[in-house]
């Protein structure tokens, strides 16, 4: 991916910016064709955010495992760099408590195997649909036209819009929460609807924009 990079940025308690402040905010980082999105600071919203993030390579056809590329997160924190391996204990904080050493160390494996087990899934292929094997543009087909459901580890190997184009993700509540913000900011009339995201088993995700057409890729 010469053309472009994509971050979860944690903004820290201390420095609290009001729900408008992030989401229209401009500068070096923040211009031209640049987009962000609100995630909720919770397990499943951050989780799948980080590895469709990590599966980026992935679908450029750069690698076919995101430990493989070197401007990754999940590759820095397989490798045994401390600030990717906290990073990533942060999103699984909810589900893992990190496990501490007799040398006082503390241990990640828990966290890279669950972290893994989304990417790639509990089968032998990560594009296996009913025992199958699909191929990218059946999946595709599926999704668009046929309004199908599959595996989310197929689902992340595709391109999802909610992940790139969506102002806020999250539970419903967390969603309904920002609409005030969101309406506002776009000079609306009526507030908007909260979507639940479609193609796979999302658990409680939820998002205020739907996208009716091409929200596959």
């Amino acid at each position: 991916m010469s053309n472009h990079f994509n971050v979860l940025v944690r903004v820290p308690a201390p420095e609290k910016l009001s729900d408008a402040e992030l989401m229209r905010r401009y500068g070096t980082l923040w211009s031209d064709r640049f987009k962000s999105g609100l995630v909720e600071d919770s397990d499943n919203p951050l989780q799948t955010m980080a590895a469709y993030i990590d599966l980026n390579p992935v679908r450029a056809g750069i690698v076919e495992d995101p430990k493989a590329y070197r401007f990754c997160g999940y590759a820095e924190a397989v490798a045994g760099e401390e600030k990717a391996k906290l990073g990533l204990a942060f999103i699984w904080a909810d589900l893992i408590k990190l496990k501490k050493m007799k040398d006082g160390s503390h241990s990640f494996k828990e966290v890279l195997e669950a972290h893994r087990m989304l990417i790639f899934g509990k089968g032998s292929h990560p594009w296996t649909h009913k025992g199958q094997l699909i191929t990218h543009e059946a999946a595709i087909k599926a999704l668009e036209k046929q309004q199908g459901q599959l595996p989310k580890t197929v689902m992340l190997r595709c391109r999802v819009r909610y992940f790139t184009d969506e102002a806020i993700l999250g539970s419903a509540e967390f969603v309904h929460g920002f609409i005030g913000a969101w309406q506002r900011e776009r000079n609306r009339k009526y507030p908007p609807k909260i979507n639940k995201m479609r193609g796979t088993d999302w658990g409680d995700l939820a998002v205020i924009q739907g996208f009716r057409r091409k929200v596959f890729g």
